[in-house]
């Protein structure tokens, strides 16, 4: 009797699943924290480089319109410098897109253009982007975008799809315990984030459910999806 194959267990890591140049896409200042900064800063620990784009103002991250428009992103920005400092990110660049806005294909082909000249420029080996299922029209876009640039460059950069706040089907698990509390410093850096939920709650249930996956005694794990080179 034949059926389908069963699911295979993720790849389990105490490192940075791939080295060298690595590449962040994050929607908003505070994603590259939130999703995949305990390996980030393994990353860092390793020597590796790390850049970060911020697709997103993050302008309408202020749902109580406290604040003056261009003094929050500006905030945001300051946040997001602070929080690459404690994660060891060499290089941070904030582009001018408005966050949870409906995009029209001119607007993704404007992203996507983006997109392709951050990988032309820094040449990265390793790509991290939001996955395509995340619940966020912003965390989709970037997915989608991503896509695009990829196929339109040819690049050979292993893309690694990771979580913010919806689950992925796994491929890589990576037990982040040794540099879990700078994950949380990080996150602890976007005051103007933390005002408006427990993030840190949020963050550290799903970083430790995804503990269940490794083999030994990690406390905390993320989880990413390797997508397949374009074409391929």
């Amino acid at each position: 009797m034949t059926g389908p194959s069963p699911p295979q267990a993720p790849r389990v890591f105490t490192e940075p699943p791939h080295r060298g140049k690595v590449l962040v896409i994050s929607p908003h200042p505070d994603d590259e924290s939130i999703g995949p900064g305990g390996t980030l800063a393994l990353h860092t620990d390793a020597g590796d480089e790390i850049a970060v784009v911020f697709a997103t103002t993050g302008v309408h991250g202020d749902a109580r319109r406290r604040y003056d428009p261009a003094e929050y992103v500006a905030r945001r920005q300051a946040e997001a410098r602070e929080a690459a400092d404690v994660l060891g990110i060499a290089h941070t660049e904030f582009w001018p897109f408005p966050d949870s806005a409906e995009a029209s294909e001119d607007d993704l082909a404007s992203l996507t253009a983006h997109v392709e000249d951050a990988l032309e420029r820094h040449q990265p080996d390793v790509i991290y982007v939001p996955h395509a299922r995340e619940a966020h029209s912003d965390h989709y876009y970037c997915a989608v975008t991503t896509e695009r640039a990829r196929a339109n460059t040819g690049t050979s950069a292993v893309t690694l799809a990771y979580e913010v706040w919806s689950p992925l089907e796994a491929d890589v698990v990576v037990d982040v315990s040794a540099t879990y509390p700078r994950k949380l410093e990080a996150i602890g850096r976007y005051a103007s984030q933390l005002e408006e939920g427990d993030i840190l709650r949020y963050v550290e249930g799903l970083n430790r459910f995804r503990a269940c996956l490794l083999p030994h005694q990690g406390e905390y794990g993320e989880v990413f999806a390797e997508l397949p080179l374009p074409g391929a």
